[in-house]
């Protein structure tokens, strides 16, 4: 607890770091409407990286959340043009979608035995076919059709000024973070993760937990992509390309660790806005598109190598205290 409590303060001092750097270098970083943007921005990644910190946090990984959040929005917005189906419905469908997506990981990987990087990167691939398979099309070539339906719109709206993204990516952090903490579900996670074999031996389902928090990002996807759409009021064959890796930066930045069992929600949120400041403070300096991506990569890098400094000093001391703590017991024997 107290290895995590530290690595959570580490994750705030950077981000009050970097929003201090993009304060005192642009006079439009500190307003309120640049805040309120800021978060909506976070919120959508940060909603999605909600169930990506339960799947790190089992050792695994999720390449196909910006694919499914893709194939969740375009088979909606065929849906509405084409049959103008009730908003609620469509929510439904958007979250049932989303849902079966993490279904179908959560089976090629716990039933068929594939590795996660391997088959999430197979179903990044199926996912974002699909897409293309329900694109509106108009003579044979794809029209992106505005969404006019005044129940999805609304989902892109705010409430005196916070957007509803935002109030949603809150309540989601707070019900994950409780989940994972307070309940027996959250404590099988961490020991997947920890050491699955023993975890196995303690009679633990890992392969039910796995299937979970695989069903549970897709769910997630699926709540994540009413805001995107409400908020652009489109869908492009685009929507959700490269999402993924804003998510798993986003989630690893917070302190989960790829060889799993560590990490928590909290963490993964202060890492969601972390990525949308660096991302809304360098498009303010009006850099190319290409300077834009390598000042990001860099930074990602530089925190991603930092944890992985961390973790290990940290791993290196625990061993320490606990080959000292077992010299002492031999030595009073």
């Amino acid at each position: 607890m107290r290895q995590e409590n530290m690595r959570r303060l580490i994750s705030v001092a950077s981000l009050v770091i970097i929003m201090l750097v993009f304060g005192v270098t642009s006079d439009s970083f500190f307003t309120a409407d640049n805040i309120l943007s800021i978060l909506r921005e976070a919120s959508v990644t940060g909603i999605i990286a909600i169930g990506v910190t339960f799947v790190i946090i089992t050792a695994g990984i999720d390449l196909s959340t910006g694919a499914t959040i893709g194939f969740a929005g375009m088979l909606c917005a065929n849906l509405l043009y084409h049959y103008n189906l009730p908003a609620g419905l469509i929510m439904l469908i958007s979250v049932l979608t989303g849902l079966a997506c993490g279904a179908v990981n959560g089976f090629i990987i716990t039933k068929l035995r594939v590795p996660e990087f391997i088959a999430t990167l197979s179903t990044q691939y199926l996912f974002r076919s699909m897409v293309f398979v329900f694109a509106i099309r108009e003579s044979g070539v794809i029209s992106n059709k505005k969404i006019e339906n005044p129940g999805i719109l609304i989902m892109g709206g705010s409430i005196n000024g916070l957007y509803l993204v935002t109030i949603a990516f809150v309540v989601l952090a707070v019900a994950g973070q409780f989940i994972l903490k307070k309940t027996k579900f959250g404590t099988y996670v961490y020991a997947t993760g920890a050491n699955r074999k023993s975890a196995e031996l303690s009679g633990i389902n890992t392969d039910k937990i796995r299937l979970l928090v695989f069903i549970m990002t897709g769910l997630l996807c699926g709540i994540a992509t009413i805001f995107q759409v409400g908020r652009v009021g489109s869908v492009t064959t685009d929507l959700g390309t490269g999402m993924e890796f804003d998510i798993i930066a986003a989630v690893v930045i917070g302190g989960c660790a790829f060889s799993g069992g560590r990490g928590d929600v909290f963490g993964s949120a202060i890492g969601a806005v972390f990525m949308a400041v660096l991302q809304n403070g360098i498009l303010k300096y009006n850099l190319p598109t290409a300077a834009q991506l390598v000042v990001k990569g860099v930074v990602i890098v530089i925190m991603i190598i930092f944890d992985a400094v961390y973790n290990d000093y940290m791993q290196k001391r625990i061993q320490k205290k606990a080959k000292e703590a077992t010299e002492m017991a031999g030595g009073e024997a």
